[in-house]
């Protein structure tokens, strides 16, 4: 074997290692739910508007996602691992009482990149780090629950197929009760 081909191969097993010990320092509910929501997620696409604010493409283009949903009474949640690059998290809680939504852009291992807030139909608000902590922290906890037991906690009255909200802000028809969907598809 020559030279060459001994460093390519111990680039090659080194570089595997390391996207080995990325995902090892992960936190647990974070590699458990990607895994679960690549394996068996919905395929959804985030909204250009939300893709955008929150820095993952340029105006106007939608970002593919594989996306878990759950509900919480009047709450919809969703946990979106971007399919070109599993190592962004969006994670999603839409009041639907008060027509709001909050967004955190995680990294893979649980970390902050960028919040935002909005009204159903209006403009999207940044989250300073001290502003956005303390409803990342609700839901790193009810997504923590979600993936130690399998189910997120759940009201009685929530025991309904989820139907998703629309944080376009474009009303849905109301079908017949389907299985969850994509809360971030217009």
């Amino acid at each position: 074997m020559g030279a060459g081909n001994f460093l390519k191969g111990i680039a090659l097993v080194l570089g595997g290692g390391l996207g080995l010990a990325h995902a090892e320092d992960a936190p647990p509910w974070t590699n458990a739910l990607t895994k679960e929501a690549m394996t068996s997620g919905f395929e959804a696409k985030l909204p250009p508007h939300a893709a955008m604010v929150l820095g993952l493409a340029k105006k106007g283009e939608s970002i593919a996602v594989r996306q878990l949903v759950s509900r919480a009474g009047q709450k919809v949640h969703t946990f979106n691992v971007v399919v070109a690059d599993k190592g962004d998290i969006v994670v999603f809680v839409v009041n639907e009482k008060e027509q709001s939504t909050v967004a955190y852009r995680l990294t893979a291992r649980g970390r902050l990149r960028r919040a935002v807030s909005y009204q159903t139909g209006g403009e999207p608000h940044e989250l300073a780090a001290s502003e956005a902590q303390p409803g990342l922290a609700r839901e790193i906890r009810y997504w923590s629950d979600y993936a130690a037991g399998g189910s997120a906690p759940r009201p009685p009255s929530a025991q309904q197929p989820v139907k998703a909200p629309n944080p376009a802000g474009v009303p849905k028809p109301a079908d017949s009760p389907k299985p969850p969907m994509s809360p971030t598809t217009p």
